[in-house]
C-alpha cells in the first residue's frame, strides 16, 4: 500500500515537472524550470523495472509537450464547428504521441543505470530522440531544449558549429547534473558541474567573440515587410478578399523607396493571374517601382488540372513578368494534406477540399539584384537540416508565414525564435514576413535589425543584411556536428576525473 502511494506521488511529481519544463520556451523563458529534469534522471535510476522507467518518461513527456504545444489546439479551434472532434487529439493526442520518444529514451537508460556513464547516456538518449522526432513520420522538431536559450544572442552563437541539438545537449547535461546529488555521488557532481562550467565559459566566450567580430553590414537592397494581421477566419472569406487586398496595397504604397515588397504566406488566397487581381498588383508595382514577393495559392499554370494546388512564393515585376515560383516542399500533415487519405477519408484542416501538392526544395534567383534566395514557407523553417544551405550558394533566407491561427498564445513567439535560429546556423540573413505573428529583418548572426510585433498592422522598411564572408561549420556538415559538443563534454569530464584522481593519489602518498 505504501509503495503504491509512493509511486502515485512520484508520478504526480513527474507530471508537474514535465509541465513546468514546457515553460522554458518563448515567450516565458523560465529557465529554472529545466532543472526538474534531474528528478526524471533520478527516477529512472531508481526505477524497479524498465516498465516503470518508461512510464516515468511518458508522464514527464506528456506534461512537457502539453504545456509546450497547447497552442496547436487553438489553431484547430479556428474552425471549431467543423473540427470540434479534433480538439482532444490536438490538445492531448499529440503530446501523448511525442511523449513516446521520451519514454523510449528512459527505457534505454534504465539498462545503463548501474554504469558510471549513466548520466552521460541519459543526455545522449535525450538528444538522439530529439533528432529522431525531427524527421520520423515527417517530423516535428519543436520544443528542442536548445530553443530555451533563443532569447540570448550570445548563447545561441554556438549553434553555428554544433547545431541546435548540440545546444540541447549541453542544456540537458547541465540541468541533470543535480542527479548526482540526489544519488549522493558528490565527486561525480563536482566533475559534472565543473565540466558544465567550462563548456558554458567556452560558449559565452565564442558568442561574445562572434558578435564582436561580425558587425551588421547591409546591402543596398531595400525591402518592405507588409504585415496586415488579418484574422484567420476572415482571411479565407471571399467576400472580404478585396478589402484585404486593398489593405496590402495601401501598406505597400506608403511613402518610401523599397526595391522588394514582401507579402506573407497565402497573402493571395486565389491565383494572382485573375485579370482584376493582376491589374491591381501591377498598378501598385508601377507606382512603387518595386518587385513583389508574395505568398499565394497557385495551380502552377495548370488551370485545367483541379487536382494540384500549391502553396507558393512568387516574384512579380511591374510589367507582369513572373521571375520565379517556389512551391512549399514540406507540408503540414492534417493541416495542408491528410496522411493516409485512402484509409482515413477526412478533410484537411485548411480551407478547401483538395490537398496541397508537395513542391521541391530549392533556391531561386533575382537576377536584377544578383540575389540568391533560400525561400521558406511557414512550417519549413523549423527543420534545421532541410533548411541547411551554405552561404557560398545563397545570399538570404526569405521566410513567409501566417501565425494568425494561434492568436495571442505562445505559438507565434516560439515559431519566430525557432526560425531565427536558421539564420545563425547558416550564416545567412533572414527576412521573415508574417500575416500575423512576428515579422523581422535578422542579420546572419541573429541580430534583429527591424521588427513588427504580434497583432501589429503595419509595414517596416530596411536593408537586407549581408551574409557572412565564410560558411558556418553547421551549413557545411549538418546535424553530425552535434558530436563535437558530445565528445568535448566526454573529454573534459575524463580530464577532470583524471586530475582529481592524480591529486588524490599524491595526497595519499604524502
Amino acid at each position: 500500500m505504501f509503495y503504491s502511494l509512493t509511486m502515485l506521488s512520484n508520478r504526480y511529481a513527474t507530471l508537474i515537472s514535465g509541465m513546468l519544463s514546457g515553460f522554458i520556451f518563448a515567450p516565458y523563458f523560465l529557465l529554472p524550470a529545466i532543472f526538474p529534469l534531474s528528478l526524471l534522471c533520478f527516477q529512472i535510476y531508481q526505477a524497479l523495472s524498465w516498465r516503470h522507467a518508461a512510464i516515468y518518461g511518458f508522464i514527464f513527456g506528456f506534461g512537457h509537450f502539453l504545456t509546450g504545444l497547447y497552442w496547436i489546439s487553438i489553431g484547430v479551434s479556428v474552425y471549431i464547428e467543423e473540427f470540434w472532434w479534433a480538439m482532444p487529439f490536438a490538445l492531448f493526442g499529440l503530446p501523448l504521441v511525442l511523449s513516446c520518444f521520451i519514454a523510449a529514451g528512459c527505457y534505454i537508460c534504465w539498462f545503463m543505470r548501474n554504469s558510471k556513464y549513466y548520466h552521460f547516456v541519459f543526455c545522449v538518449c535525450w538528444i538522439f530522440f530529439e533528432w529522431l522526432r525531427s524527421w520520423i513520420f515527417t517530423g516535428l522538431p519543436w520544443n528542442l531544449l536548445g530553443y530555451a536559450l533563443s532569447f540570448s544572442e550570445i548563447l545561441i552563437q554556438i549553434t553555428s558549429i554544433v547545431s541546435i541539438y548540440g545546444l540541447s545537449f549541453i542544456i540537458i547535461y547541465s540541468a541533470t547534473s543535480l542527479h548526482h546529488l540526489l544519488v549522493k555521488q558528490r565527486p561525480d557532481f563536482v566533475i559534472a558541474l565543473t565540466t558544465a562550467g567550462l563548456i558554458w565559459s567556452i560558449i559565452i566566450a565564442y558568442g561574445v567573440f562572434r558578435l564582436h567580430s561580425n558587425p551588421t553590414k547591409f546591402s543596398n537592397i531595400q525591402v518592405r515587410l507588409v504585415q496586415p494581421s488579418i484574422p484567420q477566419l476572415a482571411k479565407w472569406d471571399l467576400e472580404q478578399f478585396w478589402q484585404h487586398l486593398d489593405l496590402h496595397l495601401s501598406l505597400s504604397q506608403a511613402p518610401g523607396n523599397p526595391d522588394l515588397i514582401i507579402w506573407s504566406e497565402a497573402s493571395l488566397v486565389v491565383p494572382y493571374t485573375y485579370p482584376a487581381i493582376k491589374y491591381k498588383l501591377l498598378e501598385m508595382l508601377n507606382n512603387t517601382g518595386a518587385i513583389l514577393l508574395a505568398g499565394g495559392i497557385t495551380d502552377n499554370g495548370k488551370q485545367n488540372d483541379a487536382t494540384q494546388i500549391y502553396t507558393a512564393l512568387y516574384a512579380l515585376t511591374a510589367d507582369g513578368e513572373q521571375l520565379f515560383e517556389y512551391h512549399k516542399s514540406h507540408l503540414v500533415p492534417f493541416g495542408e494534406y491528410m496522411p493516409l487519405k485512402h484509409i482515413i477519408p477526412l478533410k484537411k484542416l485548411t480551407p478547401g477540399f483538395i490537398d496541397y501538392t508537395e513542391g521541391t526544395a530549392n533556391i531561386v534567383n533575382l537576377d536584377k539584384f544578383n540575389l540568391v534566395i533560400r525561400p521558406l514557407i511557414c512550417y519549413e523553417s523549423i527543420f534545421p537540416n532541410e533548411v541547411r544551405v551554405s552561404n557560398n550558394i545563397a545570399d538570404v533566407i526569405i521566410n513567409v508565414t501566417n501565425d494568425a491561427w494561434y492568436g495571442k498564445s505562445s505559438g507565434p513567439h516560439q515559431h519566430f525564435y525557432i526560425s531565427r535560429m536558421r539564420a545563425i546556423e547558416n550564416g545567412l540573413p533572414m527576412i521573415r514576413v508574417a500575416n500575423n505573428g512576428i515579422s523581422a529583418i535578422i542579420d546572419p548572426i541573429g541580430r534583429i535589425t527591424k521588427k513588427l510585433d504580434l497583432n501589429q498592422i503595419d509595414f517596416v522598411d530596411g536593408f537586407i543584411p549581408e551574409k557572412l564572408a565564410t560558411p558556418t561549420l553547421y551549413s557545411l556538415v549538418g546535424d553530425s556536428t552535434t558530436l563535437v559538443i558530445v565528445f568535448l563534454v566526454l573529454l573534459i569530464q575524463f580530464m577532470i576525473k583524471s586530475l582529481l584522481s592524480y591529486r588524490t593519489v599524491r595526497y595519499c602518498k604524502a
